[in-house]
């Protein structure tokens, strides 16, 4: 792993031969649903595992939403499981909530509906802005998830719906207005190079030319973390969509405007 010290946010940032890991204090929440009745015998059903960062410079303030695995949005594979998938992926939140908040979910399961909100520290790789019907949701793959030392989780009652009334899950804070910054590359070479680490020496993932629009992550030092998706140009031939994560150079870049 390296570290570099001329930002005072590079504690939050962990560069490593995987990939970049963000390491982030925030907060936690998840909301939980035992009166669907097509959940059988009274399980609880989550929702998804929210984290707000602290340092609202990560994806401009926004929820992400923690995958307890790998995945992707842009590649589907036809011939996945999608039940199982999904089975598994529920079965890892599970473990998740209850190596991080044992004394919480046994209380959790005494209520019908409600939200768990905690203080938290957690290790993100894979940060992806997925955008759809004109919104994005970011997603991250967490690797750990900790309860901050000395702080109490906050539990909430929520109302049961009647039978009769919307039956859609409560999903908090996903409606939100903020978007990704978006910037462009604004280069006199006609081009930019997006690296592995912020530094002009690391090795190059890709060459994205001027007025390309990337999704800005964060920043470290004089060097923006940022995500840029390129879709494939003839999907009759070739469906794969190709996703990169790195640093471009602050002074290659400017700010979109939609």
């Amino acid at each position: 792993m390296l570290s570099f010290g001329q930002n005072r946010k590079s504690d939050e940032i962990i560069l490593t031969d995987d990939g970049v890991i963000l390491d982030l204090k925030g907060t936690f929440k998840i909301n939980w649903d035992k009166s669907d009745p097509d959940v059988p015998c009274s399980a609880i059903e989550y929702g998804e595992m929210l984290f707000y960062p602290d340092n609202k410079d990560i994806v401009n303030g926004k929820a992400i939403v923690l995958k307890p695995r790998d995945f992707d949005y842009h590649n589907w594979d036809e011939s996945r499981n999608a039940e199982k998938e999904f089975a598994d992926m529920e079965k890892a939140k599970v473990e998740i909530l209850k190596k991080t908040f044992p004394e919480e979910v046994k209380k959790m399961e005494k209520i019908q509906k409600g939200e768990l909100q905690s203080s938290a520290k957690v290790k993100i790789k894979k940060v992806t802005p997925y955008t759809e019907c004109d919104f994005t949701t970011v997603y991250a793959q967490v690797i750990e998830l900790k309860k901050i030392d000395g702080t109490k989780s906050k539990i909430t009652k929520l109302e049961v719906k009647k039978s009769d009334e919307s039956d859609d899950f409560d999903e908090p804070h996903l409606d939100e207005v903020s978007d990704l910054k978006k910037y462009e590359i604004s280069s006199k070479d006609g081009y930019a190079n997006i690296r592995e680490k912020p530094t002009k020496d690391s090795k190059i993932i890709s060459k994205l030319d001027s007025e390309t629009i990337v999704r800005y992550i964060t920043k470290y030092g004089d060097w923006y973390y940022v995500y840029y998706v390129d879709y494939p140009s003839d999907y009759k031939n070739d469906l794969t969509v190709k996703e990169y994560r790195g640093f471009i150079h602050k002074s290659q870049l400017k700010k979109h405007v939609d």
